[in-house]
């Protein structure tokens, strides 16, 4: 099984918040710092650190985490959400790009009948796009 990890700088917790509301994440495990065992050697981290969560968009299972202090090589990835209709599409690439950038707007592709680019706050590339017919 591969499970793609996101890795983020002590804001993890906004971000599983944000994305259960922009992506409809659906959360099922979050394991914090403060949870560890005493003898964990994880005593010197702040409490709200998540080490692990496990996270379901779309029906894939991912991995959201803290920890990313500086930038992962590799940095260059996107996630591409495919939706049934247009107004799904039009809805989270909204609810994605509040306080992110859009690096391509809402168009229509020969592959796609709406789709769009854009990074969100945390600085994660999506591509979402309507199921072509």
């Amino acid at each position: 099984m591969l499970i793609p990890t996101i890795h983020f700088n002590g804001n993890c917790d906004e971000a599983i918040a944000f994305y259960k509301d922009a992506l409809g994440a659906e959360v099922k495990e979050i394991n914090y710092a403060k949870d560890a065992p005493p003898d964990s050697g994880m005593s010197e981290l702040p409490p709200s650190f998540v080490m692990h969560s496990e996270v379901f968009i779309r029906g894939t299972k991912m991995s959201l985490t803290d920890g990313a202090e500086t930038p992962l090589p590799f940095g260059h990835f996107s996630y591409i959400i495919v939706y049934d209709t247009t107004e799904e599409v039009r809805a989270t690439f909204n609810k994605l790009a509040e306080g992110g950038k859009v690096e391509e707007p809402l168009s229509t592709t020969f592959w796609s009948m709406l789709y769009g680019s854009v990074i969100d706050r945390f600085g994660v590339n999506w591509q979402v796009m309507e199921k072509h017919p």
